[in-house]
């Protein structure tokens, strides 16, 4: 679905529009075809399952006003039930930004057709995916 430019540039400008207003720090966005990786800085009293549906459901709603073809997407639902999130312990911010620039970088080697993503039977390639442990050697 974030195969249109126009659709990932509203989204990373919402993005920040949600932090800002629900009081967390956005450190960096990564916005790929079918998925997001995000690095944000909670206060101890936030709920990460709280932060999570403040940003799914809040852009969910925003891109659907901006993008009314979105609401025919996933039968009323922009974003799937799952999430993954984990604590900095192992690794630090540094590295972590690292992570998601280069994984970034690799993902969007590819230029797609403008609307491609509505095609529904085109198969995507797959880039392997990074995990952050191997950033921290």
């Amino acid at each position: 679905m974030f195969g249109r430019a126009d659709i990932r540039m509203q989204l990373n400008r919402i993005f920040f529009v949600i932090a800002e207003r629900h009081n967390f720090e956005l450190k960096a966005v990564e916005i790929m075809e079918n998925h997001v990786h995000l690095f944000i800085n909670i206060r101890p009293s936030q709920s990460i399952a709280k932060v999570m549906q403040y940003l799914k459901g809040g852009s969910s709603y925003e891109l659907r006003k901006i993008f009314p073809i979105l609401d025919a997407y996933h039968r009323c639902r922009l974003w799937s039930k799952g999430k993954f999130f984990r604590q900095i312990g192992e690794v630090n911010e540094e590295t972590i930004k690292h992570y998601i620039d280069d994984s970034q970088s690799k993902h969007h080697k590819e230029i797609r057709m403008l609307g491609a993503w509505l095609l529904r039977d085109s198969e995507s390639k797959r880039t392997p995916q990074t995990t952050l442990l191997s950033f921290t050697s």
